[in-house]
């Protein structure tokens, strides 16, 4: 990683005689794409409303249900007034002062790859111009806006959900800062449906504005990818196909967290306690925040993603409908051409992630902890770190670090609620009790943990969070690593065979496109052998190699409890032929506590997050049958099929977790 192609946009700030002079500096943003008129937020509405299609639309409802055609335009009127942005540059400064004096107190600084948002500026102007941010915390709106300002693009129209639309204030900030607000459902009611599609049609082809989505739909609890979303992105790339606009250009963009904010709130909600409502009462409680330090905070801007480049031969070939504009939609062609962009888009932010220092430390401990080894000293983690970092780089990760003895006392530092030195210098997880007096229990996700085992799981939890940022770069080797383990003296293709069926078991952990799983595989095969982590015998089948082992330990245990949670879910639905999702949740958390009694289990294994992905990917292997039920969601279930894939997965799992039970005790006093 060159540390020379970032700059924090903080350090000037710190010098400013006053932030206001600042905020109240001439502007001269850069608009995505310019138009003959200047539209505004008003000006959108009404062509929404007068568009020939909302129109029609509103003539057939008016016909078919005899509902007056002027009640009906008021309806829509209703709808664009909840969903539309606005722009109020005053709020956009005071916004702006707010912010700048609370990053300076908790953020060490904010940095940039400043010559990417120079390029980016450059080919603005001609197309839509469409941000696609990574998404791990609700500070994520407000650094996108922040950085706009500072370097002269116009605020973006940002998506944002209901949930904010409703606070008191906060609503009508943000609105007033460009969000554009969208139900998560729309419970069948196609006058908001239609109205919403056409709202983003015009923002498309009508505004000058960038426009701000995040392409997972929501925050990523767990700090790794997520399925992308395809709702959003398939409105925003009809005018595209259906010609109405010369190009749209993607620019993926990463958000890495040294601290995230919301690190316990996540933590509870993987566990099944449910968030809290949002509320401006509860986002003030929130403040406590600005005493905190929160350390660094990277925003790494990709290269520009020309859609009509990425579709190439398909957009000039594709056969359109010669009726009016209005009447036509996206073809199932056309939407079966769509995924692979938005992985394309998860992609770059991945390769894009910023590691921090304490990334590998996590990914240190938690091995050093669940393998019940003596604890780490101070020296012991400084020369795993500078060995880690080397082997991660190796994998292509970007690790921010400057100078490694100061980079691992701002990490205790920061991370002060998660690690610390004990009184003989050895690295430890903090251990708080978690008291769950004021919980809801109707309203848990799943089983009733007690407040033992929350306070046993909560601080591991916490420290995967930290840990899953690196999963991306090492996922590919530790199953390849895994599998020798197991298959010692296998062939490339017995490998790959096996290798393909976990890739795909886990698709919605370790999130990837099945026509990148060919190359992924071949890439970690090039590394693990480059690296002499495995060798090739002789006879051409492959092994681990014997020096390795430290590292061969450390690649199995971090995937160890996603294996684990996969494993006692395909257990608990080999016993169903049909079952509700919550229930599923419940047996599954319930039966992992149960043996965390008599062995160690990962305390991460009960994450309801890596539960919901195994449903998801039994559904996608046509295993399981997601379906309405009374309850909600519930699962129809080819017990054959499912007993298979446990059959299957069930070698990773025994041999890794053997010998772990004779240590249970100490690991006991340990937590």
């Amino acid at each position: 990683m060159n540390l020379n192609d970032y700059e924090d946009i903080l350090e000037p700030r710190r010098f400013d005689l006053s932030h206001f002079f600042w905020c109240s500096k001439k502007l001269n943003s850069v608009i995505a794409y310019k138009q003959n008129i200047k539209p505004t937020p008003s000006l959108l509405k009404e062509a929404v409303l007068n568009d020939p299609k909302i129109q029609k639309f509103l003539e057939e409802i008016s016909r078919e249900k005899r509902i007056p055609k002027d009640f009906l335009d008021a309806q829509v009127r209703l709808i664009l007034d909840e969903i539309g942005y606005q722009k109020n540059l005053k709020i956009i400064r005071l916004l702006g002062l707010v912010l700048v004096k609370i990053c300076l107190k908790v953020c060490e600084g904010i940095f940039v790859n400043h010559n990417s948002i120079s390029h980016i500026k450059s080919v603005m102007g001609s197309c839509p111009v469409i941000f696609v941010p990574s998404h791990r915390s609700y500070a994520d709106f407000i650094l996108m806006s922040l950085i706009c300002f500072t370097y002269d693009i116009e605020i973006p129209a940002i998506a944002a959900g209901m949930d904010f639309h409703g606070m008191w204030a906060m609503g009508s900030i943000l609105r007033d800062t460009g969000a554009f607000f969208m139900r998560r459902s729309y419970n069948n009611d196609t006058l908001y449906w239609t109205t919403f599609k056409q709202y983003v049609y015009q923002l498309v082809t009508k505004g000058d504005l960038p426009i701000e989505f995040f392409i997972e739909g929501t925050r990523s609890r767990s700090n790794k990818s997520m399925m992308p979303k395809y709702g959003l992105l398939n409105m925003i790339l009809k005018p595209l196909f259906l010609r109405q606009v010369p190009d749209i250009i993607f620019v993926p963009i990463n958000i890495s967290y040294e601290k995230i904010m919301e690190e316990k709130l996540f933590s509870f909600e993987l566990l099944g306690v449910p968030k809290p409502k949002e509320s401006t009462s509860a986002f003030f409680k929130s403040l406590s925040i600005i005493k905190e330090n929160y350390g660094s905070i990277h925003m790494t801007f990709g290269k520009p993603l020309c859609s009509k480049q990425f579709f190439g031969e398909y957009l000039d070939t594709s056969r359109r409908s010669t009726g009016p504009i209005h009447e036509q939609e996206l073809t199932e062609r056309d939407k079966s051409m769509i995924p692979s962009l938005s992985h394309e888009i998860i992609y770059i932010q991945q390769k894009m992630t910023t590691l921090y220092v304490m990334n590998l430390i996590a990914l240190l401990t938690n091995h050093n902890l669940t393998k019940d080894e003596e604890l780490l000293s101070y020296d012991e983690l400084k020369e795993k770190i500078l060995w880690l970092k080397m082997i991660l780089e190796k994998f292509d990760a970007n690790i921010w670090s400057t100078d490694i003895d100061s980079d691992i006392k701002k990490a205790f530092e920061v991370h002060k609620n998660i690690i610390h030195l004990t009184g003989n210098r050895k690295i430890d997880i903090v251990k708080d009790h978690v008291n769950l007096a004021n919980i809801d229990i109707t309203k848990l996700k799943g089983y009733h943990l007690s407040e033992k085992v929350m306070t046993q799981s909560v601080p591991f939890v916490m420290l995967y969070i930290y840990i899953n940022p690196i999963l991306h770069c090492i996922v590919d080797a530790a199953l390849i690593v895994i599998i020798l383990k197991m298959y010692a003296n296998s062939t490339s293709d017995s490998i790959f065979q096996r290798y393909h069926f976990l890739r795909n078991l886990f698709l919605y952990d370790f999130v990837t496109y099945y026509t990148r799983i060919p190359l992924d595989f071949q890439k970690a095969v090039n590394i693990c052998t480059n690296f002499k982590l495995i060798q090739i015998n002789s006879d051409g089948k492959y092994n681990l190699c014997e020096n390795q082992q430290n590292l061969v330990e450390i690649f199995i245990s971090s995937i160890e409890p996603f294996l684990y949670s996969y494993f006692t879910t395909l257990q608990i639905l080999e016993t169903y032929n049909r079952c509700d999702e919550k229930r599923i949740l419940v047996e599954v958390q319930e039966k992992i506590v149960f043996e965390m009694e008599h062995k160690f289990i990962h305390p991460y294994s009960l994450n309801l997050d890596s539960i919901a992905h195994c449903l998801s990917s039994l559904v996608l292997s046509a295993s399981i049958k997601r379906v309405r039920g009374d309850n909600g969601v519930a699962y129809e279930i080819d017990r054959t099929k499912v007993s298979m894939v446990k059959n299957t997965l069930e070698p990773y799992i025994l041999k890794p977790h053997l010998g772990k039970t004779i240590h249970n005790n100490v690991l006991r006093n340990k937590l």
